[in-house]
């Protein structure tokens, strides 16, 4: 449960127990929903063709190694993307990895996260969105052109000429753009990185990026926030302001040795697994929002208090903030309590799939005596079932 800065008592704990990551808290007044098409927990048999690719539309990748449709598969509750041995070279490619890409484009401000394990050998494990060239103004009389690439994490498990990329989390903005006439682009780039507790072949870990808006995003690992960067604004003030599409892919790279055939053919190695990725956009607190049928627990049940005022003797309201995650459509109760159990005045609001903080104003109609106590309570209702799932309180007669 998130711990608020202000200290508050459990009167009921029925919170479900969830391994699961979720978005770091949201702006004030927003809240974080799901985004259906481009979240999947791989909980099947086989890749959904409704939201993925199992291919990169328009690259067959980098030499010596090319995307093979048949490097993918979903099983045990993973993406699975296998590398290998070309039976029989096709050009200049030797041996094969694999791409699974987002169908839509719409990828747009958001918080994105997966959890992956890398392979063991000298092949990426990547996580990242792109998008395409397009002219950098529409108009007739200019020709150049422009894409944005964020590589939220590329890690190579085994046989990396960096210890980084095997040890760490690798991430970078990448502004490409082409005057009219050049004949190469000019590549403005600037990174992140931080070092994880073990290495990436060895365990999952979690990778996230909050794209927060056309000029900054910030970079998580294994949910604990490390480091922003602010994209270069030399070119365009607004350097990353186009929705892009999601990757994830397994490819060699120009800066290092290809794997070895016998590291290709070894199972237990040669395979990079995605557990899930998820995706998530920002939306007023209280819109309602059409949310998908989760088959996990993303946001636990709970809630929170925040900034509450220390007493309500000489005050005609009661101020505080307040947090709240939800997996089901909810309802927030408000009461100020006299005493043990005296409900002097209630609010309600609701509290919709999704985590989400707001402030909030309690006018009291009541005087407050000061030879009495009073408590605020939050009480967290799933709307469903009829039941409280939550209880937080704070002593509001101090």
């Amino acid at each position: 449960m998130r711990i608020p800065t202000l200290l508050f008592s459990l009167l009921l704990l029925t919170i479900v127990s969830t391994s699961t990551a979720i978005p770091p808290d949201p702006p004030m007044g927003y809240r974080w929903v799901l985004q259906e098409e481009f979240s999947d927990e791989f909980n099947g048999n086989k890749l959904d063709t409704k939201k993925w690719n199992d291919y990169y539309p328009g690259w067959e990748g980098r030499s010596p190694a090319r995307f093979e449709k048949s490097a993918v598969s979903v099983s045990n509750g993973n993406l699975a993307i296998k590398s290998g041995v070309l039976d029989k070279p096709k050009g200049r490619y030797t041996i094969f990895g694999g791409a699974v890409t987002s169908k839509s484009h719409d990828a747009h401000f958001g918080y994105y996260e997966c959890r992956a394990k890398a392979s063991k050998i000298a092949m990426s494990t990547t996580f990242w969105m792109s998008n395409g060239k397009v002219p950098f103004l529409p108009t007739d009389s200019n020709d150049d052109q422009y894409s944005q690439e964020l590589d939220i994490q590329e890690a190579v498990g085994g046989g990396t000429v960096y210890d980084k990329f095997r040890k760490g989390m690798n991430s970078n903005t990448h502004y490409r753009y082409i005057k009219s006439g050049a004949r190469r682009e000019t590549f403005i780039s600037k990174g992140a990185g931080t070092t994880l507790n073990s290495e990436v072949s060895d365990e999952y870990h979690t990778y996230a990026a909050w794209w927060k808006n056309a000029e900054e995003v910030f970079f998580y690992a294994d949910n604990r926030f490390f480091e922003s960067v602010k994209i270069s604004k030399e070119i365009s003030e607004t350097p990353f302001d186009r929705p892009m599409h999601i990757n994830m892919v397994t490819e060699t790279y120009n800066w290092q040795p290809a794997p070895s055939n016998e590291d290709l053919l070894n199972d237990d190695i040669n395979t990079a697994y995605y557990d899930w990725v998820r995706s998530y956009k920002l939306v007023p607190v209280n819109e309602e929002y059409d949310h998908p049928k989760t088959e996990v627990t993303i946001f636990p049940n709970e809630v929170s208090l925040d900034h509450v005022d220390h007493s309500i003797f000489g005050s005609e309201s009661l101020n505080f903030n307040y947090q709240f995650s939800c997996n089901e459509n909810c309802l927030l109760r408000f009461s100020i309590i006299e005493g043990k159990e005296k409900v002097l005045q209630t609010k309600e609001v609701n509290a919709f799939f999704g985590l989400g903080k707001n402030d909030i104003k309690i006018h009291l109609n009541f005087k407050p005596e000061k030879e009495k106590s009073y408590k605020l309570t939050a009480e967290l209702i799933a709307i469903e079932s009829d039941k409280t799932v939550d209880v937080v309180t704070f002593d509001v007669s101090r």
